[in-house]
Parts: structure tokens; sequence; C-alpha cells
């Protein structure tokens, strides 16, 4: 049984890679319909946890270490959103996504962030997105997509709070290239680096970087994943999966 699911976990990170990753323009509603499914199957109904178990195994998911980040947001009081991220358009990095709050001039001195390696439960109570002076953790962004978007359930109800300031969030923000800004979006428009024709919100971009984080889970500090063939535009990840505008050719044997 559990050399069955450790290959339906690697048909499903195939899966995500084959989706999720294009040269030059992604498949938006991928992220939705095909995400979601996958990284509830193995994060919130404890997949991961519970074939790790099985194998006697440790698993950890890699990220961005953004706990600087968290520390000085809280202190400064002057950040209107930020969002971790950590996918690539057209080679760039999309990581560390923020606003200022009106009025307030500068950037600020936030360091680049580093990769760690961390347990399932962690990950999903990891901070990701502030905004509307509160946290939200990978799990809520991961539930509201799957329950709530679309990305399994559709559901116009908004019972909880923290699914009511989602939403507003992602009515008040949209993140695109800094050379395609939409003046007709009656939104604030975030600008990143990069040439590129899509724009997110803050819970597609999250979602890609859970579904990152999920291609490259590790069992005892070794990748579950099959072969890949990592292109050239992989910057700083190493031999690790980076999902988005990255040109990964797969190696099936």
């Amino acid at each position: 049984m559990s050399d069955q699911l450790v290959e339906q976990l690697r048909d499903d990170i195939r899966t995500l890679i084959d989706n999720l990753i294009s040269p030059s323009r992604l498949e938006i509603s991928r992220v939705r319909n095909v995400s979601s499914a996958i990284c509830r199957r193995w994060l919130i109904d404890k997949g991961l946890v519970n074939l790790a178990h099985s194998l006697g195994v440790v698993p950890t998911l890699p990220t961005f270490d953004n706990l600087q980040h968290i520390e000085k947001i809280d202190r400064w009081t002057i950040v209107d959103f930020y969002t971790t991220g950590g996918i690539s358009l057209r080679g760039f990095p999309v990581n560390s996504i923020y606003k200022l709050r009106s009025g307030f001039p500068g950037h600020p001195d936030f360091e680049l962030l580093k990769q760690q390696a961390i347990t399932p439960g962690r990950f999903l109570r990891r901070k990701c997105t502030f905004g509307l002076d509160r946290w939200f953790t990978t799990e809520d962004v991961l539930r509201h997509m799957v329950n709530k978007a679309g990305g399994v359930h559709f559901d116009v109800r908004r019972e909880k709070i923290i699914d009511q300031k989602i939403d507003e969030i992602r009515a008040k923000f949209l993140i695109g290239s800094e050379n395609m800004k939409q003046d007709d979006v009656d939104k604030e428009y975030i600008e990143i680096l990069g040439d590129f024709d899509e724009t997110f919100d803050f819970v597609y971009l999250e979602m890609m970087s859970i579904a990152q984080s999920l291609c490259n889970v590790r069992f005892d500090g070794k990748s579950v994943v099959h072969k890949l063939r990592v292109g050239p535009d992989n910057i700083g990840m190493g031999n690790d999966i980076l999902l988005g505008h990255t040109h990964h050719v797969r190696v099936n044997t």
C-alpha cells in the first residue's frame, strides 16, 4: 500500500509540474482547478504525514523563511499588504511582494529570503500573507481556495471572518508586471519586476507557492520527485522545481 501511495504522490507532483510550468504564459485557471485538490489531499487531509509515518520517514517541505519580514511588518505598522510568494515569472523571482500605506515614502529594508525545510504541520501554520491588519497562514489560503473559491467547492457563504477578510484583500489588490499596468481595473495595482501578461490576486500566487513546496517534498532530506532536468532559468533554487515561467524538462527514467 505504501508503494502505491508513493507512486500516487509522484503522479500528483508530475501533474502539478505539467500544468503549472510554462515558458511564456500560464493558464491561471489551472492553479485553482489542478493544485487545489492535490494540495488538499496531501496537506490538509494529512496524506503526506500518514504516508511518511507508514514509511518511517520524516517529511519536510522547502519554503521561504519569512520570519524576519513578519517581525518587521508587525513592528513598523506601515505595510498595507504583503505576501511571501516564491515562484518565477519570465526569469524574475516573485516573492516578498508588498505595498506601503499611503503617505509613507521609500521602501522597507527587507532582507533577501532564504530557503528552509519544515514539517507539514509547521508549513500549514506558517504566516504567508498580511492585509487588513492581520496575518493569514498557508492553511488559511489553501482552505479558502479549496472550499470557497472553486478549487474543490464553490461556496458564496462566508460564515468565517477569515474568509470575508481574504475576499476583501482579493478585491482590493491586483499583482502584475510593471510593464502591463491596467488602469481600467478597479483595484490597487502592485507592480513587480518582469514583462509578463498574467495578473494575480494573492491567493493564486500563494497557491502556486504551496504547490511548488509540495513538488519539492523530502523524505528524510531526500527528494521524492522523479528525475528532472532543471532549466537554465532556475537560478537560486538548486535542483528544486520552480513553478511559473521556467523550462524544466521531465525525465521519466
